[in-house]
Formats: structure tokens, C-alpha cells, sequence
């Protein structure tokens, strides 16, 4: 077995980012676009001790839960790694893989409910798009693992005013001088009221520059807000931390279920509004909160879930450590006239760690952390307040795993583990998961 060779297998199981491990004679190899079941010819592209990478040359037996990518860029594009299932097989998969996670990482016996999903297309309320004018003009999506620019047309899991002012934006961009200081292109669309907020992402000042073109574009494009963000910086964070508002309001507006919530270009808001609405009331269901019940929301973004369960608590108090967050999030209590919420603007384990302290006991207790979860200090301060219930919202989960299993070592048992498909068409998976106090 050496490279290039052309053999044959089986798909036996995925990794945890969708590649199809095909065994031949006991070996490992890890292998785009192919389906449980099916029966390949590859070409070997690497060979490693244990394992090795191939490429798909043939499909020999064809899986029936096999269908044809619906976008054009699909294999190339980085965004999307799933197309080539159709959703049963995509809904098997994310769940075997938060199921793996929770038995591998968390040694967990828990049983992993099938996962809700939503919309296959155009759910997408917010799109990055990179840019560069080396060695010409190019903007669109980075190439799957590159940072070089594959120039789309539309991108079918983004919504069509997204698609609209993309393409707008492509066409004019190129003649620009001002654009050779772009490096990124942020695009938000609020879904329930059609606002969108465009946000110029540049290395430099170049606002006398771009007047005219926004100008030209407000007559062109309805756009609610127009910033523009410079970003100084030489890495892969894409925000920096100047601002200034060229064009309408800082925010725009969006609805999930009956409240209004405002979004900054720096607010993090769930980019799938419909599932988003899913997501959070089986959040709430699990929370099972009554009139007398105070909570705490560790990671609280814009205030979208804490706003949720306030319209059910006594109290609840979110903490969120990106200030703009916090500011959406206040203004959002104001515009839904909810008045038994508090943010604070601190580090979720912090802040966590100083209710503890200072003797707090909440009834429930929701956390919605970032990929790396919560840190030790954020698990045990929850433990040490000892909430009746904890409810656990992950975009990772295997770190979710590993949180489930500190907390169930520190007496609290997960009855619960909802998987919601907020992301179709990716390897990417939201859960909610239920721990109860084991009194």
C-alpha cells in the first residue's frame, strides 16, 4: 500500500467532520463525500502509522441516501461538507456524532434523541465574505482548507437578500480603488423585519472613499445600516475594534417569536432565526421555570434566550462579557418592556463565581458557552449555587461531553440530550441537554 495506489472498500463510520472512514485489511482511511455503506474505489493521497487519506475515484455501491449537491462550488467552497446526503442521513449522522461524544469523551450512557431539523436552503441570516485583489480582484468564500478566495455567484444556504447584495456588491467592488484596503465583507439580515446591515471590513481608514460608492449603493440597495470596521490586526480575527456608522442605524431589527431584539455588526445572534426558535424553546421546556423561579443566563449574547425565560421567572440575570452584546441586549429588554431581567457585562466564570460567593441559589441555571465550553471555575460555581436544574446549550459536542461529565461528578445527572440541526448541510450540530440536581 503506497501512494496513488487505486483500491477498493467500504464506508464503514464518519469522524466528527463528516469524512467517511473506509477500512481496507483493518486500515483506516479518511475520505470526502462518501456515505455508510457504500463501496468505493480511492486513490491514496497520504499514508500515516495508523491511518492514511484518500480521494473518491468511484462510487461502486450507492447508497440510497445519496443525492446530487445542489451548489456549484460544493468540494471546493469550505462551507458546506454534507450535500451529498440527503437529510435522514445527515439527521443519522449528527446524532451518532453528539452520541459518540457523549459515550468516547464523556463515558456517558445517556440516550441521544433524534435531531429536529429545519430548512435545508436559505436559512443563513449572516455571511462573511473575504477579499483580496492578489494577483486580481476576488470575493467570495475561502477554499476548502486554503485562504485562497473561491469567487461564488449565490451561495444557496444564505437568504436571497444576502445573495443580492452580494452580487451587487461583487460587480462594483472590483473598480474601486478604496477596495484593495477591504479584507472582509459582513453582511447581517434581520428575517422578520427584511433590514439588512452591510459592514466594510478594512485595514485602514477610508471613509472619504467610500462616500460616493455608498452613495450610489443606498440608491441602489435598501440597506438599513452601513459601517464600516477597521481592522489593523494580521490574523484570523476578522472584527476590529474601530467603528463608525457611515450609513442609517448602528442596529438593525429582528423578531424571534413575539419580541424584538436589535443586533449590532459585533452582537452575536444565532445565524438560523427559524431553528433558532426551536432551539430555544425546547430550552425553555426543559428549563421548566414557574413565576417564583429566578435564573441565571451565563453567556447571554444579546439577551435572546435570557428574554425568553424572563416572559416565565420571577428574575433572571444574564451575563455576557462583549459590551455591545450587553447594550442590544438592555435595549432589547426596553423595546419588549420586560422588566425582571438584569445584564451584566462581565466573564461568564467570573461573574459565576461571585454569586456563588455571595450566597446566590438560583432555581435554574442555562449556559450557551462558545465551542471551548465552560471552564472549571464556571462549572463548580454553577454546583456550588445548586440549582434545581442546569440546562446546557453547545455548538460542540464534544466539549459539552466533557462539561456533562464534571457535572455529573459533582451531583448532577443528565436525563436530557436534544440535538437541533441549525446548520443543515455542514457537520455542525447544536444541542440542548438537561442536568438535574441529584438530591
Amino acid at each position: 500500500m503506497k501512494k496513488n495506489d487505486i483500491l477498493t472498500g467500504t464506508c464503514v463510520d464518519y469522524t466528527h467532520d463528516g469524512l467517511g472512514i473506509v477500512k481496507i485489511d483493518g486500515f483506516a482511511f479518511f475520505i470526502r463525500e462518501v456515505i455508510v455503506g457504500e463501496t468505493i474505489k480511492l486513490k491514496v493521497l497520504k499514508l500515516k502509522k495508523n491511518y492514511g487519506y484518500g480521494k473518491l475515484i468511484e462510487v461502486i455501491e450507492v447508497s440510497k441516501n445519496r443525492t446530487t449537491p445542489f451548489c456549484e462550488y460544493y468540494g471546493k467552497c469550505g462551507g458546506c461538507q454534507l450535500q451529498h446526503m440527503d437529510m435522514d442521513e445527515q439527521s443519522r449522522f449528527k446524532q451518532q456524532i453528539v452520541a459518540n461524544n457523549m459515550s468516547h469523551i464523556g463515558k456517558l450512557n445517556i440516550e441521544v434523541n433524534h435531531v429536529l431539523n429545519g430548512d435545508q436552503l436559505a436559512y443563513r441570516n449572516k455571511a462573511q465574505f473575504p477579499l483580496t485583489d492578489e494577483p486580481a480582484f476576488a470575493m467570495g468564500f475561502y477554499r476548502l482548507h486554503s485562504n485562497d478566495i473561491i469567487s461564488i455567484n449565490r451561495c444557496p444556504i444564505q437568504s436571497d437578500k444576502i445573495n443580492q447584495l452580494y452580487q451587487y456588491l461583487k460587480s462594483g467592488l472590483s473598480s474601486q480603488s478604496f477596495s484593495k484596503s477591504l479584507r472582509h465583507i459582513l453582511i447581517k439580515h434581520a428575517f422578520a423585519t427584511n433590514q439588512l446591515m452591510l459592514v466594510f471590513i478594512a485595514n485602514k481608514d477610508n471613509r472619504s472613499e467610500l462616500k460616493n460608492y455608498i452613495t450610489q449603493l443606498t440608491k441602489d440597495m435598501d440597506i438599513e445600516s452601513i459601517i464600516l470596521n477597521i481592522n489593523r490586526r494580521n490574523d484570523n480575527v476578522i472584527l476590529g475594534s474601530e467603528e463608525y456608522l457611515l450609513h442609517g442605524h448602528s442596529v438593525i431589527q429582528d423578531r424571534l417569536d413575539d419580541m424584538k431584539f436589535n443586533i449590532a455588526a459585533k452582537s452575536f445572534y444565532q445565524v438560523n432565526p427559524k431553528q433558532t426558535e426551536v432551539l430555544y424553546g425546547k430550552a425553555l421546556e426543559y428549563a421548566k421555570i414557574s413565576k417564583n423561579d429566578t435564573v441565571i443566563d451565563l453567556y447571554c449574547g444579546v439577551g435572546t434566550i435570557t428574554l425568553f425565560l424572563a416572559k416565565h421567572a420571577k428574575q433572571v440575570i444574564g451575563i455576557e462579557i462583549i459590551e455591545d452584546a450587553i447594550k442590544n441586549a438592555k435595549e432589547s429588554a426596553k423595546l419588549n418592556n420586560i422588566e425582571n431581567v438584569e445584564f451584566v457585562c462581565s466573564d461568564a466564570g467570573t461573574y459565576a463565581n461571585t454569586l456563588q460567593k455571595e450566597g446566590k441559589h438560583p432555581e435554574v441555571v442555562v449556559v450557551d458557552p462558545p465551542r471551548k465550553g465552560c471552564d472549571d471555575v464556571t462549572i463548580m460555581s454553577i454546583v456550588r449555587m445548586e440549582p434545581d436544574r442546569v440546562v446546557y446549550v453547545s455548538c460542540n459536542p464534544a466539549t459539552l461531553a466533557r462539561d456533562i461529565k464534571k457535572f455529573e461528578q459533582n451531583n448532577y445527572k443528565c436525563s436530557i440530550v436534544q440535538p437541533v440541526d441549525m446548520f443543515p448541510n455542514t457537520y455542525h450540530v447544536e444541542t440542548v441537554a438537561l442536568l438535574k440536581k441529584a438530591f
